[in-house]
């Protein structure tokens, strides 16, 4: 049986990798991607991430962490967070796409593991990213799937998160 520490170290370690709903305007033609430096990269880059886990039905901020993610040319990406407590999990990888200009669809999947080192499931987000700042930051919207060893949804999360472009 999950303890409430170790609920919220499953959903803090699933959304670690969560990022991403963006989108931005220019105050001439609503489109400032024409005129960023970054606008022919889209989402594809580095990012530092800040992801705030949420409780689902309220919104409320239940925990805050950084993290790491890089979007690949032709649409596969890479994410790792920082995490606390006894939880551990390997790096993410995953899929993403655009949606339209300025907006981005992602889900990435890592393993968890249990303080002894044995396996202890996996755990899947999936995310919206809208590029901001002139395509340098974004803000996202995910959902969380905690899943254990026999493929069974342990329980799910929400986060929000902003990112800064890494240069």
């Amino acid at each position: 049986m999950l303890t409430a520490a170790g609920t919220f170290m499953g959903i803090v370690m699933l959304l670690g990798a969560t990022q991403i709903f963006v989108s931005g305007q220019d105050e001439k033609n609503g489109d400032f991607f024409e005129k960023s430096e970054h606008s022919s990269r889209g989402i594809e880059g580095v990012w530092q991430t800040t992801v705030t886990l949420r409780n689902c039905q309220t919104g409320a901020a239940m925990g805050t962490f950084r993290g790491l993610s890089t979007f690949h040319e032709g649409g596969t990406m890479s994410e790792t967070a920082a995490s606390s407590g006894s939880g551990l999990r390997s790096p993410a990888h995953g899929v993403w796409e655009k949606e339209r200009r300025g907006t981005y669809s992602a889900s990435f999947i890592f393993l968890r593991f249990a303080p002894d080192g044995t396996f202890a499931g996996t755990q899947k987000t999936t995310v919206t990213n809208v590029l901001t700042g002139n395509g340098n930051t974004y803000d996202s919207t995910a959902s969380v799937q905690v899943i254990d060893p026999n493929n069974n949804v342990l329980f799910t999360g929400c986060a929000t998160a902003t990112a800064i472009r890494f240069e």
